[in-house]
């Protein structure tokens, strides 16, 4: 999974800690997310930050959807996250992202952005 150079990757996600102290986590695809999906990533995040809160910028453009168990397991895992940025500039990434949001009431600050830098200006508010 960990490559050596502080980058796990697996068949449904890319994640690794940016210089800048941000956690990037990309999507594969058309990807499902299902719980084991949100397990890894969480983990992943955790073996990354040795289980300390950082901003996490999500990139959903390709994306496809996440189960309810899955979503119920990121918004639990409040405890990894001070912040989330979720990258969508489809339609479709669009309403992924705004569902979870609405739906999932996430615990901690999260937003959807269009773009990469003004997602990454948002997330450096939350640097613990």
């Amino acid at each position: 999974m960990d490559n050596g150079s502080g980058e796990v990757n697996s068949p449904k996600f890319k994640i690794w800690l940016r210089p800048d102290g941000i956690v990037q986590l990309v999507w594969t695809p058309a990807a499902v997310m299902s719980f084991e999906e949100a397990i890894g990533a969480t983990e992943a995040m955790t073996k990354l930050t040795g289980g300390k809160r950082c901003p996490l910028l999500v990139d959903a453009h390709d994306a496809g959807p996440q189960d309810r168990a899955a979503r119920s397991e990121f918004v639990r895992r409040h405890d990894l996250a001070s912040a989330v940025a979720i990258l969508g500039a489809t339609p479709l990434s669009r309403m992924m992202g705004n569902f979870f949001i609405a739906v999932s009431k996430p615990m901690v600050p999260t937003k959807l952005f269009d773009d990469e830098s003004s997602a990454l200006a948002w997330l450096r508010e939350f640097m613990t």
